[in-house]
């Protein structure tokens, strides 16, 4: 039998108690209330918050990495829901992620878009000129999609209100999405524009644990949206870089960005206030359920502006129970849908969202994050649910009213 380690200078002892209240490992009462609201937690295997949490308590370092949990878990925060201690277990791991001998075990996925990232700015590797030249293409379509000659997709335009911040998969096999956002900006009326020296929303640096490496994602959208100007970074629908940028940023970068930061949903619903954005929710005339990302919604607060947006897209919002603050998470998270050889375990971690998704009886799902749309699409075929899940951007697009002589 393998003989376990402890380690009396632990790494995870000495990250994991410094805080003047929560988050300190050793105040964890060992009640399993984490365990019972983790997604993972059905004889399935992965992570058991308790366990992690008393490995870490007793020094079991190499224990805990050797047992993958660290990289199992989603970083959701629903345990943390009842937590009678208040400890943050996103915290707890993504401390224990960036243990030297844990960081090894990254996949290989994720380390290729890291580098990716840092070298051109997307994880795909899209560079500058790969960027302009998709942009340019697609200004042409644009312009006669909305019936009018001088629209365009503008990119690296100084002194435009509104910059736009897409997705990756928006310049790879989603152009469609991207397309639809620029109906929404074209819409609203405002100046706006893209920008050629950052093409990607996300920052795998927060998943990986390394805020060297967040902390040079952020600069790289951060500081040549400064140069340009903007007045709002408008964020598309990803729950991870929402988080980081809206709600990380300040502490990453050791100073606030002189500029707002705001979701794609919540964009359109303030020009839907204001009058000038109209939408015809008859476009969708079913009942839609809205999902709740985590890192939108229980870890950055931001529930109502995508539910608003939704009940002015379609006939009806169903909620899933149980919703907001304890939303299931669809699976995804934590890094888990960046990685391409996670297809069984997410297939795992999404049956509690499959679940809820059978009791709501609701053929439609609307989620303010492409990561959740793909899981939640993955899930659904899996599970043979035989439901369609849009974001709630995406559905907004197709139900614009434009002006009459710019309609075809």
């Amino acid at each position: 039998m393998e003989k376990v380690k402890l380690h009396e200078n632990s790494y995870f002892i000495e990250k994991l108690n410094t805080s003047s209240i929560g988050d300190n490992i050793d105040e964890c009462l060992s009640c399993g209330a984490c365990n019972s609201s983790c997604s993972w937690f059905d004889g399935h295997g992965g992570p058991v918050p308790r366990q992690m949490i008393k490995m870490a308590v007793l020094g079991l370092d190499d224990a805990l990495i050797k047992s993958g949990m660290l990289w199992d878990c989603l970083l959701c925060n629903r345990c943390t829901q009842n937590c009678p201690m208040g400890i943050t277990m996103s915290k707890v791991v993504r401390i224990g992620r960036s243990h030297p001998r844990a960081f090894e075990l990254i996949s290989a996925d994720i380390q290729t878009g890291i580098k990716s990232r840092l070298s051109t700015g997307d994880v795909n590797g899209l560079t500058r000129e790969d960027f302009i030249e998709t942009i340019e293409w697609m200004a042409e379509e644009f312009a006669e999609d909305v019936n009018d000659p001088n629209a365009k997709i503008p990119y690296d335009l100084k002194g435009a209100r509104f910059l736009y911040l897409p997705n990756p998969r928006e310049l790879g096999i989603n152009l469609l999405h991207l397309s639809a956002m620029a109906k929404l900006f074209y819409a609203s009326n405002q100046s706006w524009t893209m920008s050629s020296k950052h093409t990607d929303v996300t920052n795998w640096g927060y998943f990986v644990s390394d805020d060297e490496i967040a902390k040079k994602m952020a600069l790289m959208v951060i500081e040549p949206a400064e140069a340009l100007g903007i007045e709002t970074l408008v964020l598309s629908e990803c729950g991870h870089g929402y988080h980081v940028l809206k709600v990380l940023a300040e502490k990453l970068i050791g100073r606030k960005p002189e500029f707002q930061v705001i979701s794609m949903p919540e964009f359109v619903l303030r020009f839907v206030k204001k009058g000038i954005i109209k939408l015809d929710k008859t476009v969708h005339p079913f009942p839609t359920a809205y999902h709740d990302p985590c890192n939108l919604g229980r870890k950055s607060g931001l529930y109502d502006a995508p539910r608003q947006l939704l009940a002015l897209c379609c006939k009806e919002v169903v909620e899933l129970i149980p919703n907001r603050e304890n939303a299931v998470c669809c699976g995804g998270g934590g890094g888990m849908l960046q990685d391409s050889t996670s297809k069984a375990k997410r297939m795992i971690t999404g049956k509690a969202k499959a679940d809820q998704i059978i009791a709501s009886g609701v053929k439609n799902i609307a989620a303010p994050c492409l990561s959740c749309h793909r899981q939640i699409g993955d899930i659904s075929k899996h599970f043979k649910l035989g439901v369609k899940v849009d974001t709630i951007a995406a559905m907004a697009s197709r139900s614009l009213v434009l002006p009459r002589n710019n309609s075809k």
